[in-house]
């Protein structure tokens, strides 16, 4: 028989997902693109809580202060043009005020603290090997807030520096027994192609050893998909960098079918069809037969609701019956 395509089969994973699990992610903006899809179907999931983190070191150090519930660290606070920001966290939680930044930023990671403590599965998606280092700390940043350029230098993390930050923070996840890195397969074209693909040889090597050496981590190579199973640019948007949504269904239905349980791989099948009738709004919504299949759908949100929390789905349905 002939093939026009490599296929990428993986192993299933021995814990399953369920509609009662808790997933939190870390990590760049892929990680984010994952999880929208749990959150679709409605599982219960808490994605980059500190904005966007592209580097391990910076993911390891947000795992560090969530799982000891710290205060920030106010000597990494930077201000710029009135704009205070903390170099630990992404420009989504600038603030006007230091005062202000403070408080917020110490309420998020008392926040993602309680929901780290009851988390099952734990993603950590890497996007890029490069990082920042603050001159006067030494220290890798998460995000420069634009500050002068001169305060930092551009470095690259080795796999040795990777696996060693994964070392130290990994007694703090000791809870967890579903730990899953994934390497982003979305290039960062400002270092250039080339320069890219040295990142993301650093990244894999480093999951790889990490996944080798600790119990409860394993892979998830959504970067193998994308690039080696689907590889073809119809499946990347207009600039040609991002998955497109059907590239990003066909990744997450491997996931699904790897890490979800039977019975929950049921459930995302009736919240699929629940789904369509949402979306779907004919010409003349008060047509009886278009009442007809919203009850159908409301009955069937009725009937899960004890599994699932269903109630946006609910409310939306309604005021189209009413």
């Amino acid at each position: 028989m002939t093939t026009f395509r490599t296929e990428l089969f993986i192993d299933e994973n021995p814990d399953k997902i369920e509609y009662s699990s808790k997933i939190l992610s870390f990590g760049s903006g892929f990680s984010n693109i994952l999880t929208s899809h749990f959150e679709k179907y409605r599982f219960q999931v808490k994605s980059n809580p500190y904005g966007n983190i592209y580097n391990p070191i910076s993911i390891f150090d947000a795992i560090e202060f969530t799982s000891k519930n710290e205060s920030v660290d106010k000597s990494r606070i930077t201000e710029t043009d009135g704009v205070y920001g903390h170099f630990d966290f992404h420009s989504k939680m600038n603030s006007t005020s230091e005062d202000q930044l403070t408080k917020q930023l110490d309420a998020t990671i008392q926040e993602t603290n309680n929901y780290f403590k009851k988390t099952d599965f734990l993603f950590l998606t890497f996007g890029s090997a490069y990082a920042f280092r603050h001159n006067e700390s030494h220290k890798i940043v998460a995000n420069c807030h634009r500050a002068p350029q001169n305060e930092f230098t551009k470095v690259l993390l080795s796999p040795e520096e990777i696996v060693t930050g994964f070392k130290q923070i990994y007694k703090s996840m000791n809870h967890i027994k579903n730990i899953v890195l994934v390497v982003s397969p979305i290039m960062h074209t400002g270092d250039s192609i080339t320069l890219n693909a040295v990142s993301k040889s650093i990244l894999r090597l480093a999951c790889h050893q990490i996944m080798s050496e600790f119990p409860y981590v394993r892979y998830f190579p959504a970067y193998e998909f994308l690039l080696s199973d689907l590889r073809d640019y119809r499946f990347y948007e207009k600039d040609l960098i991002h998955p497109t949504e059907q590239a990003m269904d066909y990744i997450f239905e491997k996931l699904v079918e790897a890490y979800v349980h039977e019975d929950s791989k049921k459930l995302i099948a009736e919240v699929e069809t629940i789904l369509d009738t949402i979306e779907h709004v004919p010409y003349t919504p008060q047509n009886n037969k278009y009442q007809i299949h919203l009850q159908k759908a409301l009955d069937k949100i009725n009937m899960l609701e004890n599994q699932i929390d269903l109630s946006s789905f609910k409310e939306e349905l309604e005021m189209r019956t009413s």
